[in-house]
């Protein structure tokens, strides 16, 4: 065996057990979540896609009829048996094997008329079929019905037929992962070609688009196709190939199919264009050739994809039953069980967001606009910030207010002696001002808190809606009871800052000192603006005082008395009003559409698991499954510590085009610190 042999035997063999993995993977149904590499012939009715398959797989086998042929998507599974053995074909679904292929064509015509009926009508439901034969190549191709452009007279095809099958054969051609085989006859015009005007549309740059001309033989005196062969008038990365097909005659009169191949080299050898024309452009063992080398690269170059695209939807889907959890039991006992774990867990996940404790087990239920203690912190942070700072108490007073504020309370009593009433008279309203801003921060964090009470409920709840709504309510309930006494209690504080004025800072007492300072003793000053001064200074100076007081009292008082006190009573006002009725377990059903998204899951993670331990079997891609599963980790380690918002599954996908084929057949605000960073010992909550 010289090594051109060699190289030849190599590369069926790896070319088979190629086909073979992914025809594997399409029995285990992964085609329905997860592309596979294929081929599609693509073509208008009457191009010739019937005799070009026939002359690839060798033998006669499709329907012949006037108008569509191909009623149903065909997959034909071709299977090359070294041994000159008898042919013989199997349907899926059917154990029966045929050996006299005229009765293969009257079962995919029952079959077609079985789901498409009697009529010419159209569905898109594949045949599959599997030949195996010594005269076909290893291949599998996908034959859709041809583009039909006018429905024919007294048959079940609706008026809009042409919308019908282009509709179709869009939903198989714009697959990335798939070879559009574009039939184009010779006797048409190349650039209106209908179905190469299709596959421009879903691979404008030509990369897994090879043409076939057919009817090559037909075309009028004078003519030839070598320039659309060679490319001069439509460009194509994969090229075009031309080829002789039966006549209709040659049908009628039952000429082979490998009599009709012989009779093509001859015809082309003998012809005064093509026969000068370089190898590679000309023959159905050409277009075999080609396309076998192609389909090759292609699920090559995309099955390591498919393995890390598979396993990342294995990961996606455990997470998701995870999140969905068991069926819902039936025993009273069971279900209060499950109804105990569910409230725990949301009980837990409400502290620890507020916390900012991570947990891995409630990160993914959780939405990441939930920033928890973070934003309870920012309410704090800002309170009364616009009366910090540079704010003076007395800025709305002018000099002549308070000389008149002071004449006002000076009674009959012997003059320049300030009455403390002028102090009372000038604070009180601006003392005032601090009972607003202080509520509207004690509602603003019962309003966050709810807030997040709910989002929680809905996410750990998911399943139970109805259950969801009644512990959603029983929560606000708790809320708004804590509220209330939180604020009886922040109310005193504003109303003692305001009915009692005292202070021992420092700062205060420091600067109590003769009106008249020593170094000015000798200045003459008028003692009504001394007053004036001094009245200022103490009121702007108590009133900072107060400020800062309230600034630290109320972020405490809220956070112990709502904050706190809601994380501790939550759990345990849940269960003992929950005790307290006895139809509350009735709210434990799941709505159908959670029971059939849990069915439907299972029933994907199973197709997922085979298809897997499928492509495992292959030395190459399970060498490649250990790097997977740690960039999976990888990526959930990541995920886990990270502000952004879960991937989708489309966003873990490589690019999908496919390798190039050789033509030839040879900011939260921040403020404060540590009030929230971690348990009872650590911080605020």
């Amino acid at each position: 065996m010289d090594s051109s042999e060699e190289f030849a035997g190599t590369f069926y063999s790896n070319l088979r057990s190629l086909i073979t993995l992914v025809d594997h993977l399409r029995d285990a149904g992964l085609q329905k979540y997860i592309r596979l590499p294929r081929i599609v012939t693509l073509g208008l009715q009457s191009s010739g896609k019937s005799s070009v398959l026939e002359s690839i797989v060798g033998l006669n086998f499709l329907p012949r009829n006037e108008g569509v042929c191909t009623r149903r998507p065909l997959e034909l599974r071709l299977v090359h048996e070294e041994n000159q053995t008898q042919p013989w074909a199997i349907f899926e679904g059917n154990t029966t094997r045929y050996t006299e292929f005229e009765k293969v064509r009257e079962q995919i015509e029952r079959l077609t008329d079985d789901r498409a009926g009697k009529n010419k009508g159209i569905v898109d439901d594949p045949i599959i079929l599997t030949i195996h034969s010594s005269t076909c190549p290893d291949l599998t191709l996908i034959d859709l019905p041809g583009i039909t452009r006018i429905p024919i007279k007294n048959s079940d095809q609706p008026a809009d037929i042409e919308k019908i099958t282009k509709e179709m054969a869009y939903r198989y051609i714009s697959d990335p992962r798939t070879i559009i085989l574009c039939v184009i006859a010779a006797n048409t015009d190349i650039s209106t070609s209908e179905s190469l005007l299709m596959a421009n549309k879903v691979d404008k740059t030509g990369i897994r688009t090879l043409g076939v001309i057919t009817k090559i033989d037909i075309m009028d005196r004078g003519t030839n196709a070598k320039k659309v062969l060679m490319g001069q008038e439509v460009a194509l990365r994969l090229g075009f190939i031309g080829v002789k097909n039966r006549s209709q005659e040659d049908i009628n009169n039952n000429v082979r199919v490998g009599a009709a191949l012989r009779e093509e080299q001859e015809y082309f050898a003998q012809h005064p264009v093509y026969s000068t024309m370089p190898p590679g452009y000309l023959g159905t063992d050409v277009l075999t050739q080609r396309l076998t080398q192609i389909l090759f690269n292609h699920i090559k170059h995309f099955l390591p994809e498919i393995l890390k695209e598979t396993m990342y939807r294995i990961k996606e889907c455990d997470e998701r039953l995870k999140e969905l959890g068991p069926s819902t039991p039936v025993e009273p006992k069971q279900r209060t069980q499950l109804l105990w774990n569910m409230i725990t867990d949301y009980c837990e996940t409400f502290k620890n967001t507020i916390r900012g404790k991570f947990e891995r087990r409630s990160n993914s239920r959780i939405a990441k606009d939930l920033a928890g203690g973070v934003t309870i912190k920012h309410y704090f942070n800002t309170l009364l910030e616009d009366y910090s700072g540079n704010y003076n108490a007395t800025q709305d007073y002018s000099n002549e207010d308070i000389q008149r504020i002071m004449a006002q309370h000076e009674g009959d009593n012997i003059p320049g002696f300030p009455s403390v009433d002028v102090l009372l008279f000038l604070l009180q309203p601006q003392l005032e001002r601090l009972k607003s801003p202080v509520l509207d921060c004690l509602m603003d964090v019962h309003s966050y808190l709810d807030q997040l009470a709910h989002k929680i409920v809905e996410r750990v709840f998911y399943r139970f809606p109805t259950m969801a709504g009644e512990i959603g309510d029983i929560s606000s309930h708790v809320l708004v009871k804590e509220r209330e006494a939180c604020k009886s209690i922040v109310e005193n504080l504003i109303d003692a800052e305001e009915g009692y004025i005292f202070t021992n800072d420092v700062e205060y007492l420091a600067k109590r000192t003769d009106l008249i300072p020593k170094s000015d003793a000798k200045v003459a000053r008028n003692p009504e603006n001394v007053f004036v001064d001094e009245i200022r200074s103490r009121i702007d100076t108590y009133f900072r005082i107060v400020v800062r007081n309230v600034r630290d009292t109320v972020p405490k008082i809220i956070g112990y008395f709502l904050v706190r006190s809601v994380m501790d009573k939550l759990q345990m006002e849940l269960y003992e009003s929950i005790n307290r009725s006895e139809t509350i377990l009735n709210l434990l059903s799941e709505p159908a559409h959670i029971t059939t998204e849990r069915d439907n899951i299972k029933k994907q993670l199973q197709t997922l698991r085979k298809a897997e331990k499928i492509l495992k079997h292959d030395p190459n891609l399970a060498a490649q499954a250990n790097s997977i599963e740690d960039e999976i980790l990888k990526a959930a380690n990541e995920q886990a510590t990270s502000e952004e918002p879960k991937k989708k599954l489309d966003d873990l996908k490589d690019d999908t085009t496919p390798p190039p084929v050789i033509q030839k057949v040879d900011k939260q605000p921040s403020g404060g610190s540590g009030l929230f960073s971690g348990g009872k010992s650590k911080g605020l909550f």
